[in-house]
């Protein structure tokens, strides 16, 4: 499985991709959030991304909604501090984990492993409903 790390620090990104590679997931593309996005993640074509915010701005967490919305790909978002409007919009845009204050190592593959089985039964519901 092919898992891009979106990460505004890479001593954090390091991080996650060590907790990554402990789990076992090797398959990973660190993506510069400082860049065309999209056009990132469209390039590595990942199957799971995993966002890391330390503490981010409104404007920041829009940009990072918009592109969630067009990705059709599961999406586990950490930030260090939330707000009950920024949970909202992030379940809004698409986010299938977002989990606040709890980035660890040992932490990071069950969350990944819930926002996958999110995905898919979100999926399931749509088809449904189509």
């Amino acid at each position: 499985m092919r898992i891009a790390i979106i990460d505004t620090s890479t001593t954090r990104a390091a991080i996650i991709a060590e907790g990554l590679r402990e789990a076992g997931l090797t398959d990973q593309v660190v993506i510069d959030p400082a860049g065309p996005l999209a056009r990132q993640i469209e390039a590595c074509a990942p199957e799971v991304v995993l966002i890391n915010l330390e503490n981010p701005s409104r404007d920041l967490l829009e940009d990072f909604f918009a592109m969630s919305r067009a990705l059709d790909r599961p999406i586990a978002m950490f930030v260090d501090q939330s707000d009950a409007e920024s949970a909202l919009a992030a379940v809004g845009a698409g986010v299938s984990a977002y989990v606040v204050d709890g980035l660890a190592k040992q932490r990071i593959k069950p969350v990944l492993d819930v926002a996958i089985r999110r995905f898919q039964a979100f999926s399931r519901l749509q088809a449904e409903l189509a």
